[in-house]
């Protein structure tokens, strides 16, 4: 699953400069930001991407000590997220095997898509849609198109009254829906007990993190990553947000993992030296919103992998080539 990463601060300074977007849309997308970090609120919510729906049940509390989210797996297996701030924790039930996944309850609705647009927006259109009706409460739409055909577009559904977003469509280039959240019930400014902030799973595996993973520039130097494979061409506004070398269990091979963004969209280079004959995705896949793209190149598989259209992954993996030219 895919489906939590800065906002406030990153929509003041581009609400004044974002030739792309109506003032007005803005102004709510600066609002929404600030509804969703300062609201109590608590309901449920339902999560599709392609045959796979989740629902979700929501409490989220904000105090002087900053943000607390608990969200809750409703079907399936049992699964809570529970975030202070930028730390979180995926809490599993005990012998469930942990699957290392960012967003392992959709895309931490509504935090996550708010913090990731806020720096996005340059690269996006924003204007404003119609009104409808959401969860039975009078909601605005607006608009996100992005700049070129390398990226999706939103659509996105805010309270009239609260400005919390209640709804969002992920839409691929011909406008067809890839994935959508929405909620079906939503209370707000309620009073939230720390009882209902505490995980229910008594005995479990738990697995945390930091969310927020700037790139060290030091690190890459020090571990001399970056200038053995040279990435010619990326969407604008695309850069490297995060790198990691790991290792692989099964053969041992050291795995080079990339990560760029445009701050909403995000596209993962895999680079692995080929240590034997196996199986290895060589050209296009498709899973969902998800796209992957893979070739062998120097002796090394390379794959592509993100949420964005085919077309992306497929260009970035014909840019990659070895720094220095040298087969490896």
């Amino acid at each position: 699953m895919r489906l939590i990463i800065r906002l406030v601060l990153a929509l003041c300074l581009v609400v004044g400069t974002n030739s792309f977007a109506e003032p007005e849309a803005m102004k709510v997308l600066e609002r929404m930001g600030i509804a969703a970090k300062q609201l109590n609120y608590e309901g449920v919510f339902a999560y599709q991407t392609g045959q796979n729906l989740q629902s979700i049940r929501i409490i989220h509390r904000a105090d002087e000590q900053g943000e607390t989210e608990r969200l809750v797996s409703l079907n399936g297996a049992a699964r809570e997220v529970i975030r202070t701030n930028d730390l979180v924790t995926c809490i599993f039930p005990e012998g469930k095997r942990v699957n290392v996944n960012r967003r392992p309850l959709g895309r931490g609705f509504p935090s996550d898509l708010l913090r990731r647009l806020g720096s996005a927006t340059p690269y996006y259109e924003v204007v404003k849609g119609k009104q409808g009706r959401v969860a039975d409460r009078l909601v605005g739409e607006l608009i996100i198109k992005p700049i070129d055909n390398y990226r999706y577009g939103f659509r996105l559904w805010v309270d009239k009254e609260s400005d919390l977003l209640l709804k969002s469509e992920l839409l691929a280039e011909d406008g067809h829906v890839l994935e959508t959240f929405a909620f079906s019930t939503v209370e707000m400014g309620k009073t939230i007990p720390d009882s209902l902030l505490q995980s229910q799973i008594s005995s479990g595996t738990e697995m945390t993190w930091d969310r927020t993973e700037p790139v060290s520039a030091a690190n890459m130097a020090a571990t001399n990553l970056l200038p053995r494979w040279h990435i010619a061409w990326l969407p604008e506004g695309f850069s490297l947000v995060a790198q990691q070398n790991r290792i692989k269990a099964k053969n041992g091979a050291t795995v080079e993992q990339r990560v760029y963004s445009d701050g909403l969209s995000s596209v993962s280079v895999f680079i692995e030296k080929i240590r034997a004959r196996h199986s290895h995705l060589h050209g296009g896949s498709k899973m969902g919103a998800v796209n992957a793209f893979g070739t062998i190149l120097s002796a090394h598989f390379v794959t592509v992998v993100g949420e964005v259209p085919a077309k992306t992954v497929e260009k970035i993996g014909a840019s990659i080539s070895p720094a220095d030219g040298k087969q490896r």
